[in-house]
């Protein structure tokens, strides 16, 4: 009875875990509107995304909290319906048609973190948000590019210098998340919230 009723505990998230993570979804979100605003009046925006490396530190928290494939599409998919809804206009896709590129990034994130778990225990951070964050922008621009963005020489300039910024800060989101998760992942609350 016991075996049976922990193999059934093991089928979902708790509730804690549930508020956990939509907790670090609605801060990431806040986060980024707030930042994301900020930068749009500059030109930096255009090529560099530095409000990512507070939402790439929070999505690896999540993931090693929650490590199980579909956390980080749940993730991506969540953030990228606040968006729809609040944000509409904001990142070049209009409306509903952010989750493309969302669903994209979440599923490269959630098959390397799975694929690597045992291999590259904490590495594995590094190659799944730097390979899904390449292949997020590039489903994104595929949606502009469908949708009539003309393929420019400008435009392909300002994509490619977008990539390279991203490696750099996606690569410094994941370290700033492993250097928290070495300090917090013996804690007695992050041991009662990490799945089995």
């Amino acid at each position: 009875m016991t075996h049976a009723t922990t193999a059934v505990r093991r089928r979902g998230p708790t509730t804690a875990q549930v508020v956990f993570f939509a907790s670090v979804v609605a801060l990431d979100f806040g986060w980024g509107m707030v930042f994301k605003t900020a930068l749009q009046l500059t030109a930096i925006h255009e090529v560099a995304r530095l409000e990512m490396i507070v939402s790439v530190m929070l999505m690896v928290l999540v993931r090693l909290m929650l490590d199980r494939f579909g956390t980080l599409c749940a993730y991506e998919l969540a953030w990228g319906l606040l968006a729809a809804a609040f944000m509409p206009a904001a990142g070049g896709q209009p409306g509903f048609m952010k989750l493309v590129p969302a669903l994209v990034q979440g599923l490269a994130f959630d098959a390397l973190f799975s694929l690597l778990r045992r291999s590259l225990p904490l590495g594995r951070a590094y190659v799944a948000i730097l390979c899904g964050g390449l292949l997020g922008p590039v489903a994104a621009m595929g949606v502009r590019v469908a949708m009539g963005v003309p393929w420019a020489t400008a435009t392909q300039v300002l994509f490619g210098i977008s990539l390279v910024t991203s490696i750099v800060i996606n690569g410094f989101g994941v370290y700033l998340a492993l250097l928290v998760w070495r300090r917090i992942r013996n804690l007695q609350v992050v041991t009662m919230l990490r799945l089995p």
